[in-house]
């Protein structure tokens, strides 16, 4: 007995030992090198091509970046879980689209419901998976060769190819998924992608260094003469994903590493290179894949905002190697030429890994106004559209969902960073990328069309000379109705947000408060509607001065009690700065000023046929509604109710938790002391939300569903 308990327990122990070795640590026994490899997938020439089962066909992706983003969840949290992949998978399979992309590890809810929907639906979802290192190891002050950089692509990449044929165990750590790996989704993953976004210092750190070489000869790539370092390190990391797969599986797929026009392989004049931050160049050329390596590689390319004139800003001796390739470029198009020029210039597929355009109302460049839903959605079927018939393999529009947590350059400074996947920030441009969008509660709080019936007694703040103030608000804004009114009236409403702020009267318009204001909102009509703000509390100000007129802000500053209320602005990315050089000073064009507070009138109700997703207020029969953005209000984390406190006394923005929201109201021409009443206000720690395909996601179903755009094969 004491034998048979003790081999039980040794085969107990071997057999967790294998467990332990094949799926966490990814033992395997190597395949003879005479055996046929698998390929489901390959580059030939310029095309992506897939086995059907008897001959290669050529593939074209139509797909969307997924990511685990959910309001209340950081997206590195992974809360996502397989039911919401799934109901994600079925709304972007019926948009048309027959790929997705992961840029990273993803939980194991993931690749279970791609596995679900695949083995269910007649046109699968290709996965093009992707491997990527943290921020921190990213633009770090390290070359591409240390561990943290080299070796984890390596480490993930290897990891990955354990994921997709379903034999992996991986522990969640930091930032990273984890999961039990065992669902086979490897007859969908069309290729690796390394890298999501490169840190150009990055690059140009390991290309400017003594002791690293471009020179890599391995067995399934190797690099050419002009490779530079951290090209040879690419290789070094498609070399070992190829390796593993091969070796382990006895299959190969396409490869390749992101590029973007921070650092592709282009060469501009200095002053655009100094504006565009381009130091660094990539160039997929320079990795080709050996005999071994019959899967081949593709080149991808990050899309994003730059000058559509770059042809011009191209150094003289960049557009003396490349003339062929410039000439006729089509400037007219989305990204002036540049998808045509990487098709001429490439022999391999080339892939957009990532293009997008935001709904944010934000997002606005050089004095284009924002886009609406509908124009979003026709935006990226120009692009989609221009990047097949320009020959590119497809692409992937970044993102699938609206993502709460993303911060812009020109708003993050007035944000608590901290909390902000509670709550929408409707000013911030990178949080509308999304072909779907979450809206606040389980449903919603206030419809912008100008009917009030769904406003409620208790939501009554003020009434005065025959008109109603009726306030509520959500993870969005405050919502705010006026009953009682004509739409040819004029009429002002003052909020004291911050107590640290504030005047007890304005000049223009002349007017006198019950309290110190901090902002006036003035309801004059569909077109002449805006937000002001007392100077003092102009955040514009006090972040961008310098910037935009060239002054300290500190240098002086407006008084407390100033009586002077201006307009609320918001600073703009400006692709155009090369324009307007002094040739003297050399010194860039300043930042430009976008009136954010001026409010769009529109019908924001998204069932409607006159809807518009950049609607702030509508009015109706004797009302109107109102919506004003949280950031709008200089309330930088609504979850916990924290507003901007004084710039001035404190030097930058800080901010301090308050309990209520003054509001007041007015006819044009009344005399005396505007009273004002408090909206109490109660943070939140958990947000509901739902779900809403936005208008632009049935623009793109429109045109690739809908025969839009030739059909993508496969």
């Amino acid at each position: 007995m004491r034998r048979f308990v003790t081999a039980a327990v040794l085969l107990l122990a071997i057999a967790l030992g294998a467990y332990y070795a094949v799926f966490y640590g990814g033992l395997y026994l190597r395949l003879g090198k005479g055996e046929a490899v698998d390929l489901p997938f390959r580059a030939e020439g310029t095309e992506l091509q897939r086995w059907n089962g008897q001959d290669y066909a050529a593939l074209t992706l139509r797909g969307v970046d997924v990511s685990a983003s959910m309001p209340g969840h950081y997206a590195t949290a992974y809360d996502a879980g397989e039911e919401d992949y799934l109901r994600w998978f079925e709304a972007i399979g019926e948009m048309g689209a027959n790929a997705v992309r992961a840029t990273n590890v993803m939980n194991d809810d993931f690749y279970n419901a791609l596995y679900a929907y695949n083995t269910t639906h007649d046109q699968p979802l290709y996965l093009l998976q992707g491997t990527n290192i943290s921020d921190d190891v990213g633009d770090g002050a390290k070359d591409a060769y240390v561990d943290g950089f080299l070796g984890a692509l390596i480490e993930d990449g290897k990891n990955l190819v354990d994921i997709v044929h379903g034999r992996k165990n991986l522990p969640a750590v930091g930032i990273r998924s984890g999961g039990v790996y065992r669902k086979d989704v490897s007859p969908w993953v069309v290729g690796f992608l390394v890298g999501t976004e490169w840190y150009p210092d990055t690059i140009s750190y390991t290309d400017h260094s003594t002791i690293r070489s471009g020179a890599f000869e391995g067995t399934y790539f190797q690099t050419t003469a002009d490779a530079t370092p951290f090209e040879a390190a690419m290789a070094q990391v498609m070399e070992a994903i190829t390796a593993y797969e091969t070796d382990k599986y006895g299959a190969q797929r396409p490869i390749g590493f992101l590029c973007d026009p921070s650092c592709d392989f282009l060469e501009y004049e200095e002053v655009y290179a100094r504006q565009l931050s381009k130091h660094a160049q990539a160039d997929p050329e320079h990795v080709t894949p050996t005999p071994s390596m019959a899967a081949g590689c593709f080149a991808a390319y990050r899309l994003f905002h730059f000058c559509d004139t770059f042809a011009q800003r191209l150094s003289s001796a960049q557009q003396q190697a490349i003339a062929p390739l410039l000439e006729g470029l089509p400037t007219e198009q989305p990204y002036g030429g540049y998808l045509k020029l990487l098709t001429r210039y490439h022999t391999m597929p080339v892939l957009a890994a990532g293009y997008g355009v935001s709904s944010s109302r934000g997002a606005v460049v050089q004095d284009k106004e924002p886009l609406t839903e509908k124009q979003q959605g026709e935006r990226l079927v120009e692009i989609s559209r221009t990047l097949e018939d320009d020959g590119w393999a497809g692409g992937f529009i970044s993102t699938w969902q609206d993502e709460w947590e993303r911060r812009s350059w020109n708003t993050a400074f007035a944000t608590v960073p901290t909390e902000n996947y509670l709550w929408h920030d409707l000013q911030t441009e990178s949080q509308g990328y999304g072909l779907m969008a979450f809206a606040p509660g389980a449903q919603a709080t206030c419809t912008l069309d100008g009917n009030p019936d769904e406003w409620t007694a208790k939501d009554l703040l003020l009434e005065r000379d025959g008109l109603r103030l009726s306030a509520r608000y959500d993870a969005e804004g405050v919502y705010l109705l006026v009953e009682g009114m004509d739409q040819q009236e004029a009429l002002y409403l003052p909020l004291d947000v911050s107590p640290e702020v504030g005047s007890r009267s304005s000049d223009r318009p002349a007017l006198t408060f019950a309290r110190e204001a901090d902002l006036l909102l003035c309801i004059d009509g569909a077109e002449d509607t805006r937000l002001l703000v007392q100077e003092r509390f102009d955040p514009l100000r006090e972040r961008f001065l310098n910037e935009t007129e060239g002054v300290d802000p500190f240098l002086y500053f407006p008084k407390k009690e100033s009586k002077s209320f201006v307009s609320l602005g918001m600073a703009m990315q400006n692709t155009l700065l090369v324009e307007e050089l002094n040739p003297k000073t050399r010194a860039l064009q300043r930042l430009k000023v976008w009136e954010t507070g001026k409010l769009v009138h529109g019908n924001g109700d998204s069932q409607s046929a006159e809807y518009n997703s950049l609607a702030d207020f509508c009015f109706g029969e004797g009302c109107v509604e109102i919506r004003l953005p949280w950031l709008l209000l200089n309330v930088g984390d609504p979850s916990s109710m924290m507003v901007h406190r004084d710039y001035y006394a404190h030097y930058g923005v800080e901010f301090q938790s308050v309990e209520r929201i003054w509001i007041g109201m007015a006819r044009q021409g009344d005399q005396g002391e505007i009273p004002m009443e408090a909206l109490r206000l109660r943070g939140w720690k958990r947000v509901e939300y739902r779900e809403r395909l936005k208008e632009s996601y049935y623009v793109v179903q429109a045109a690739w569903k809908g025969g839009g755009q030739n059909a993508a094969s496969g």
